[in-house]
């Protein structure tokens, strides 16, 4: 069986996720920007259209999530021979919770007081991480984002508690199983359960491919023999080539051909494309594209993605009508704020779980180097 180690100190790392994730939160964020670029009286161009694929960029978050969380859950499964679920809970809700309720008590005094229109129920639900299942008429952007943020919650409490049980070879299978039926449920869905179709892709069970797509990525990587095929697969320069066309062709399917397309082979065919580009900047990093993802300006980019991604909802709306959501002061307030949010909350928080984490150090120097974006991790496929 294949073992996941780490080299604490050396000079290797899983390169190109910070860049990965720069160019996640940067679709999303030219998505949103757009609406107040016409709104400040500026016009705007296809290739904002283009580039603001906000879809996308989750979908790429959600594969880099899967990814690396069973990255996490396999290297202490492979140290401690089980996976301590409560420690993993805590140690996701030092991670998660302080910038994510932070946002949410902002967003309550600003209702209270007037600034923003944001309902009881919205509130609740998205304060306990089911937002994407409550019917509403209509989402309110303030909160919309927390759809998101909702399914990967879910991911957390379901998953590890599966690998525990299935380990991970059964586990590779499992997450083979859930990628290729999740398309065939999304139609079953929309089909059988009609009152869901405005959420289907919002949903756990519609979405799960997206998360398990990475997880399975993380598995294959394990054993050396499935490692040497994914990196023979991976190899070719036109990967990149072919992941830009394929945003284009994406879009103008999806604009055409709506629900009838994304639902039943579009979401899948996203993550067949992330998950085949995750993998060729991470073993192939010197590249052109490599140097980029790993520009220090770039990665720091992503570093700050989670915060940017809370708190720019407050700022790339033109319901904001204050000096705030005013273009290009909108852009300078949120990365701002998304600064302030991971210096001054997340990171602190980052270091203060280590006093409630009972794993070994070891797993946990894994966890913290990959989260407080000095990742030292080296994935090594050896004999038990």
């Amino acid at each position: 069986m294949g073992k996941l180690a780490t080299k604490a100190g050396s000079s290797c790392r899983i390169p190109s996720l910070d860049g990965l994730r720069a160019v996640s939160i940067f679709m999303v964020v030219v998505g949103h920007v757009s609406g107040t670029i016409k709104a400040s009286g500026y016009s705007t161009s296809m290739l904002l259209s283009f580039l603001g694929q906000g879809r996308l960029g989750v979908s790429i978050f959600f594969v880099i999530s899967g990814f690396l969380i069973t990255i996490l859950l396999a290297h202490e499964q492979s140290a401690t021979h089980s996976i301590d679920l409560k420690d993993f809970y805590i140690r996701r809700a030092f991670r998660i919770f302080p910038g994510f309720y932070a946002y949410w008590m902002v967003a309550l005094f600003l209702t209270l007081f007037g600034f923003i229109h944001v309902t009881r129920a919205e509130l609740i639900s998205a304060a306990i991480y089911v937002w994407n299942y409550v019917p509403r008429s209509a989402d309110t952007w303030f909160l919309g984002h927390t759809w998101s943020l909702s399914i990967e919650e879910q991911f957390y409490l379901i998953w590890p508690v599966i690998l525990k049980w299935a380990g991970p070879k059964r586990g590779k299978w499992i997450a083979l199983l859930i990628v290729i039926s999740s398309p065939f449920i999304r139609v079953g869905s929309y089909y059988l359960f009609p009152s869901t179709r405005p959420r289907i892709g919002m949903m756990l069970q519609g979405r799960a491919d997206s998360l398990m797509i990475g997880a399975l990525l993380a598995l294959v990587s394990l054993t050396q023999e499935d490692l040497t095929i994914l990196k023979r697969v991976t190899r070719s320069c036109l990967i990149p080539i072919a992941s830009l066309c394929f945003i284009g062709v994406d879009s103008l399917l999806t604009q055409k051909f709506k629900g009838a397309y994304s639902l039943s082979v579009g979401i899948s065919l996203q993550n067949v494309v992330i998950v085949l580009l995750i993998a060729h900047v991470v073993f192939y990093d010197k590249t052109a594209l490599g140097r980029i993802l790993n520009n220090p300006v770039v990665a720091h980019v992503g570093i700050i993605s989670y915060s940017l991604y809370l708190w720019q909802q407050l700022f790339l709306t033109p319901k904001n009508t204050t000096l705030t959501g005013i273009f290009p002061l909108n852009l300078v307030f949120a990365f701002l704020t998304a600064e302030l949010s991971y210096y001054c909350l997340e990171k602190p928080f980052l270091r203060w779980r280590k006093r409630f984490s009972r794993v070994p150090g070891g797993v946990r120097s894994v966890e913290t180097s990959i989260e407080e974006q000095k990742p030292e991790l080296l994935i090594t496929p050896v004999s038990a």
